[in-house]
């Protein structure tokens, strides 16, 4: 599901009158052809989703590929129009299982530090990018959880409440998306 930017230009927190109706409201799933179809419509889109792609790309190579990610940001929203400028990156949260047993965990992270430290992600990809652990005592995963979704949920400057988008990490659509995006930019 991708529902159209509301009138403040963002994805609405919930689709209809009742919030409690679960899959009518936010993180929607997605996938990435709908995201390229919708997000997609300038030079600076593409760039960035093309980013993202490469670092869900690199993430898989090296065994991460269990999981899904959380997608908002400016990215997400109509920012051309509410803010009068094109999204700089696009803020993202991957939940998934590291390939590894707890005890080396620390060893694989300093050797992928491309994928783990935030300013290079950022630099390299254009994704303002957090990860969480899937195989953590579950209820770390659910303080973590509690807290992006409080972050993601709302705008920072204006605390306007808006919804954001969730895509599984596997990689079924990846590829046809990078040979659309490379096709040239893509809108409804």
């Amino acid at each position: 599901m991708f529902p159209l930017f509301n009138s403040s230009g963002v994805l609405p927190p919930y689709i209809g009158s009742n919030p409690g109706v679960v899959g009518a409201c936010s993180p929607y799933k997605t996938d990435l052809i709908t995201i390229a179809s919708k997000l997609a419509t300038s030079a600076e889109r593409v760039d960035i989703l093309l980013g993202f792609l490469d670092y869900r790309s690199e993430l898989r190579k090296v065994g991460i590929s269990v999981g899904f990610q959380l997608l908002d940001g400016s990215f997400t929203e109509n920012c051309e129009v509410s803010r009068g400028r094109p999204p700089k990156d696009l803020d993202l949260v991957t939940f998934a299982y590291l390939p590894v047993s707890p005890l080396e965990i620390q060893k694989f992270l300093d050797d992928h530090r491309h994928l783990f430290d935030h300013d290079l992600v950022k630099s390299k990809y254009k994704c303002d990018a957090f990860f969480v652990d899937l195989s953590k005592d579950s209820r770390l995963i659910v303080d973590e959880t509690i807290y992006w979704s409080g972050l993601f949920s709302h705008q920072r400057d204006t605390f306007l409440w808006k919804g954001m988008l969730q895509v599984s990490l596997n990689a079924d659509n990846d590829y046809k998306v990078i040979e659309m995006l490379n096709g040239g930019v893509k809108s409804d």
